[in-house]
């Protein structure tokens, strides 16, 4: 039995792709990209989220496109008929900001308390031939329907030359180097899912996309994936399941936590440097285990309504035009988001890779990791290097503090767990007074 495959491509015609690369420094990927033969640029990475329950597997993938609306095409090969639905840019933020890594200093060993610094280390993140318009019986339309400003259609055909015609006859523009990857596909029993804008629609209307597939097998088609990408394409990819995850056809890394250091004159770590080496010395078709851990469903929830209730109106959630507000729109989201699972098993898996595009050949299959131990998010550099900040004059027996970060909330988690401890030692106090 086949595992399901989700993965997505977007088939974008002349400059269209050229303003997706460079309209932002930061853009957002848009999955798999396929780049006509008349431009020069290429897909610079890829975000995605796959939840996993033993029911079903939802894809979710960023789309950042800027030129002609009307030539805004996206395919995702499909088994059987899938649930459509949309999401947001907050959601991938929030889930973002609670797996990347962040590396503290180590401590200082002074008489009395100095004042450092800390620092985050986040992700940055052919064929050919005339076109064949194949009569309607050869493509079995599955479902159609429209899903806030995308047109979708579920296709089933009976050859790939009468997918591609009947694609190109109703208004998909379909390079030639993506048509050899929809045959692949297609031969191998793949169903395919396409969209596009509904007529009228600006680029600045289009959200994340979700897709629903019945079932738990986990992998992605990178042969989708490669159209358009360059040399190397970078994936962050976080895996939102019931324990932890790893690639099960790729080698699994870590960043060797003995091997950091503090630059305390920087105020930042080798964290990247060594990320990096990683890639250079494994080669290009390693996938780097970030962070995995217990996630917590009910504190992810709270987020997301503080994140609402702060800005309103602009977390990407909601439909005022049909009477949905961001909150019950953000709910039924997360509730796809988490469908199936133990709400007590919740893990996310932080997962980043360079893959070259002989990497991309062959498909990406996921499995629960063997060991289901946590690998921790925040990092402490066992040693520093250049000039440690100069303690202040205070009583000896006092600890060296550091200062407040700048970003990322670790000054919450660090006052939180100040706080934690201090009860706990009220407590004792108490405690041994009444005794």
């Amino acid at each position: 039995m086949k595992p399901h495959l989700l993965a997505l491509s977007v088939v974008s015609p002349s400059v269209l792709a050229l303003s997706l690369l460079v309209a932002e420094p930061d853009a957002r990927a848009c999955g798999g990209c396929a780049v006509p033969p008349d431009t020069n640029t290429q897909v610079t990475g890829h975000r995605m989220i796959l939840a996993a329950s033993k029911t079903q597997t939802t894809l979710y993938d960023q789309i950042e496109y800027s030129g002609a609306p009307e030539s805004f095409a996206w395919f995702l090969p499909i088994k059987g008929q899938v649930d459509i639905g949309l999401s947001a840019d907050a959601l991938f933020a929030l889930l973002n900001d609670s797996s990347q890594v962040t590396v503290f200093p180590p401590p200082l060993k002074c008489v009395s308390s100095g004042r450092g610094g800390l620092a985050t280390a986040e992700d940055s993140a052919s064929g050919g031939g005339s076109v064949y318009v194949p009569p309607d019986e050869e493509v079995n339309v599955i479902a159609k329907e429209t899903v806030g400003p995308y047109e979708t259609v579920q296709l089933d055909a009976s050859t790939p030359a009468a997918l591609t015609g009947w694609l190109t006859d109703h208004g998909y523009s379909i390079p030639e180097d993506v048509k050899p990857v929809i045959e692949a596909y297609q031969q191998e029993g793949f169903d395919f899912l396409a969209m596009k804008l509904v007529p009228g629609q600006g680029v600045k209307s289009m959200r994340p996309v979700r897709v629903t597939t019945p079932g738990g097998a986990l992998a992605l088609p990178l042969r989708m994936v490669a159209a358009g990408t360059g040399a190397v394409t970078p994936v962050l990819l976080h895996v939102v399941a019931e324990g932890r995850y790893e690639v099960a056809n790729r080698t699994n890394w870590q960043v060797p936590r003995g091997l950091l250091v503090w630059d305390w004159d920087q105020g930042t770590s080798n964290y990247r440097e060594l990320r990096e080496g990683l890639f250079g010395a494994a080669g290009s078709e390693a996938w780097l285990v970030e962070s995995a851990d217990h996630f917590y469903k009910d504190s992810f929830s709270l987020a997301v309504q503080y994140q609402i209730e702060g800005n309103p109106g602009q977390s990407g959630w909601g439909d005022p035009d049909n009477g949905v507000t961001e909150l019950d729109d953000a709910q039924a989201d997360l509730e796809t988001l988490f469908a199936g699972m133990d709400p007590k098993s919740v893990w996310v898996t932080r997962m980043y890779a360079k893959l070259s595009r002989g990497a991309l050949a062959e498909d990406l299959v996921l499995e629960a990791a063997s060991a289901q131990e946590p690998v921790g998010r925040f990092l402490q550099a066992p040693v520093g290097k250049g000039t440690p900040p100069a303690c202040p004059a205070v009583p000896l027996d006092w600890s060296c503090a550091f200062g407040a970060p700048e970003r990322d909330g670790t000054a919450l988690f660090l006052g939180v767990t100040g706080l934690i401890a201090g009860l706990a030692f009220a407590r004792r106090r108490r405690g041994a007074k009444r005794g």
